[in-house]
């Protein structure tokens, strides 16, 4: 009978699966918009000797404009956009690989562990931006890399090196996870407790190249932004002491920030399950986060070192969203596993069946599922 129930669940995955990356096609045919246009302008310079987006140096995080110009080429420009969109799907499916392995790790059940990716795979944001080129799917697939790697039981040190060039890579796709590094540095002292005095060696030097590139690139953003020189800057609401308060009231959702057209912070959060844009409730967003974080509390006694490090993962991630004074919706998008963690930890405490919040799970994806359809239409009718 549980075999019945498994192969159910499975059946039930798989559809989800293959119709939400059907949704994630309708990519090809939408032009670039917002910040794509940013990184697509900053690629084509690039390939000119230039990390301009117009006219002078860019300090925009390096990695999606280096990859939209090793796909992009000036003599097919159409041909080679298209197949730069296939590249975010696969890295988006790579991620989905980590975090199977992630959740296996934890030893969480076969049905729940397919329960928690098919929510993942069908979210109406991320059928969006893991398909695009916003660096979504290059964070997801470094953050869930990061997590299992993190999760595994022994402090080896060919383990680390994997460790540390994720942790490379998300950071300089987005600055903002460089707050991430406090658990790669617990890492590495317990490494370095664990292993003989040779691989110690061996380690000390493989970071200390690993860094170079890194210490370069903070060296030409330090310069650029101290000559005022760089277009589009993330680092202006930084450079004076009256923003610090204004960027975590922003962050908290408590005022609006000047560089966007509606409130973000922890009122966007609610808007990561409901696939209705633009939503925003402050009171409802503070629940959800409540109780995923009661799940892991209430449990923390009893959670693997896997959990453990994906919890100070979400908290520390949370925290530097508020101090940087942003969170839109795609801002929490890839720390949704981890949401939907904390959730089944709440509800598994409370003594909540597994069975109900399974079915409630794939109530939600058909909802979601059906609501991607309606967008296909719109688009292809659109288009065609």
């Amino acid at each position: 009978m549980k075999r019945i129930k498994l192969s159910k669940n499975k059946w039930f995955f798989y559809t989800i699966f293959i119709l939400s990356i059907l949704s994630m096609i309708r990519t090809f045919i939408i032009p670039l918009q917002a910040d794509e246009i940013t990184y697509f302008q900053i690629a084509k310079n690039i390939l000119e000797g230039r990390y301009y987006q117009v006219d002078n140096p860019s300090t925009v995080a390096p990695v999606m404009p280096l990859i939209l110009a090793f796909f992009y080429s000036l003599e097919f420009p159409e041909l080679s956009i298209l197949i730069a969109k296939i590249f975010p799907i696969l890295l988006f499916l790579g991620g989905l690989f980590f975090l199977y392995k992630f959740l296996k790790n934890i030893e969480l059940e076969k049905k729940i562990i397919l329960t928690i990716i098919s929510l993942t795979i069908v979210n109406p944001i991320g059928i969006v931006f893991y398909s695009s080129f916003y660096p979504e799917s290059v964070l997801f697939v470094c953050f869930w890399g990061l997590m299992y790697y993190l999760s595994k039981k022994e402090y080896s040190v060919s383990n680390f090196y994997k460790i540390v060039l994720l942790f490379l890579l998300i950071s300089l796709t987005r600055y903002l996870y460089f707050i991430l590094g406090a658990i790669v540095v617990y890492d590495f002292i317990m490494v370095m407790k664990q292993n003989n005095l040779r691989n110690r060696i061996k380690l000390c030097l493989f970071i200390c190249i690993a860094l170079m590139p890194i210490i370069l690139w903070f060296k030409y953003v330090y310069m650029i932004e101290l000559s005022n020189l760089s277009e589009i800057s993330y680092f202006n609401r930084f450079k004076t002491e009256s923003k610090t308060l204004y960027n975590i009231k922003a962050g908290l959702g408590l005022i609006q920030h000047e560089e966007v057209n509606k409130i973000n912070g922890i009122p966007a959060f609610i808007s990561l399950f409901l696939p209705v844009t633009g939503l925003r409730d402050f009171f409802s967003s503070l629940l959800l986060i409540f109780t995923f974080i009661l799940g892991y509390i209430l449990n923390f006694n009893y959670l693997s070192k896997g959990i453990r490090v994906l919890f100070f993962a979400l908290i520390l991630t949370m925290l530097g969203l508020i101090y940087a004074g942003t969170g839109f919706s795609r801002y929490w998008l890839i720390l949704l596993p981890g949401f939907l963690i904390g959730f089944y930890l709440f509800f598994d405490k409370i003594d909540f069946p597994k069975k109900w919040f399974i079915i409630v799970s794939q109530l939600i994806c058909i909802v979601y599922v059906l609501n991607e359809i309606r967008i296909d239409i719109l688009y292809f009718e659109r288009y065609f």
